[in-house]
């Protein structure tokens, strides 16, 4: 049986009063995981987490639910690219993440680019799946849910975009 988990965007929330929703996720999810796997009476869970509420989330329900319990991580997210050689943008023709946002959007303060430069690197910056490309949460997580053996080896490495169904089947 598959179920999901909620997860809130700290990118979305951050910066308002959504931002002081995005801890306490982390024991909703928990508490949801344990709901399902109690009700439904699981002998055994695989989990599937990629976001920074949803890995602690989930490895809080596994240690309270004491049941075998496997982690599937959908590894980092590539970087992105910002194509072209726009000389007056310091981020132009180079690989993006979501720290180069971050410093961007302080950029914008500071004059160092402009709105319309921002907004061309939000189209590329985090292209695809998997965790945002830094050593946030999700990350650190997956690599912790690894040395703790409960992650498959090497998953918290995968690029899901390059993987076929074949591969994400077979552990490393």
């Amino acid at each position: 049986m598959e179920f999901p988990a909620i997860g809130v965007c700290d990118g979305i929330a951050m910066g308002h009063e959504g931002m002081k929703y995005s801890l306490v996720t982390r024991e909703l999810i928990a508490d949801s995981v344990e709901c399902v796997a109690k009700a439904h009476q699981f002998d055994a869970l695989v989990m599937i987490p990629n976001c920074d509420k949803i890995v602690p989330g989930m490895l809080m329900a596994a240690a309270r639910l004491d049941l075998p319990t496997v982690f599937c991580s959908g590894g980092p997210m590539m970087p992105g690219h910002l194509p072209g050689h726009d000389e007056s943008n310091p981020y132009s023709d180079k690989n993006l993440s979501l720290t180069d946002m971050f410093e961007a959007v302080g950029g914008l303060a500071v004059g160092r680019v402009t709105e319309a430069q921002l907004r061309e690197m939000e189209q590329y910056a985090c292209p695809g799946c998997g965790a945002c490309s830094g050593m946030f949460t999700a990350n650190s997580m997956n690599c912790l849910t690894e040395v703790l053996g409960l992650n498959l080896q090497s998953t918290r490495e995968w690029r899901l975009w390059k993987c076929t169904g074949a591969e994400l089947q077979r552990a490393k």
